[in-house]
């Protein structure tokens, strides 16, 4: 008999195909004897499925069903996480007019450029957060702790640092607080 399903040629005593397992429909009941019975060569770990496309009613039914990946909850501890994701970005925002301010001065001309920018930045990070507000943040709640800690050390170690040394301190402090506003709203959305 031959399977519907596979095409693989069985025994016409068989119920189910030796190759697919599919239920072979039998007229007339019939018992083998015993001995006669084949042992399937592939053990049923070791299956694979034929590639064929009619796989009966069923798959039919749910072949027209998309799977949509599953969107991670609202929960308190991402609406923190995207709060702070703006404050940083408002933060890297001020620090690029401190950087334009310390590059190219205070005239009309520079800080109407410093806003430009900023306001091109915030853009930018409103676009990056809404392509990214499904993604499931990869840091737990204590290492997101520890990192915005570090980030904060950090910037507060850099600033101590730009103050010691004297340097122009509208380029240094404007620098400084544009990476600490980009490296946060970083650690935000990781």
């Amino acid at each position: 008999m031959r399977c519907p399903r596979c095409g693989f040629e069985n025994a016409n005593a068989v119920t189910f195909c030796a190759y697919c397992g599919t239920y072979l429909q039998t007229s007339t009941p019939y018992t083998q004897p015993q001995g006669d019975f084949t042992i399937p060569t592939s053990s049923p770990m070791e299956y694979s499925a034929p590639t064929s496309q009619s796989y009966g009613m069923q798959s039919e039914l749910f072949s027209n069903q998309r799977i949509f990946p599953s969107r991670p909850r609202i929960t308190v501890f991402r609406v923190i996480r995207s709060i702070l994701y703006f404050i940083a970005t408002f933060i890297a925002a001020f620090g690029l007019i401190g950087v334009f301010n310390g590059l190219f001065g205070t005239d009309n001309r520079a800080e109407g450029l410093a806003i430009f920018f900023a306001i091109g930045l915030l853009v930018a990070g409103v676009v990056i957060f809404l392509s990214m507000r499904h993604r499931v943040p990869q840091l737990r709640l204590a290492h997101f702790i520890w990192g915005i800690l570090g980030v904060t050390v950090g910037w507060f170690m850099a600033l101590v640092l730009a103050f010691a040394l004297g340097a122009n301190p509208n380029l240094s402090i404007g620098l400084i607080f544009l990476l600490y506003g980009v490296v946060l709203a970083a650690a935000s959305l990781w």
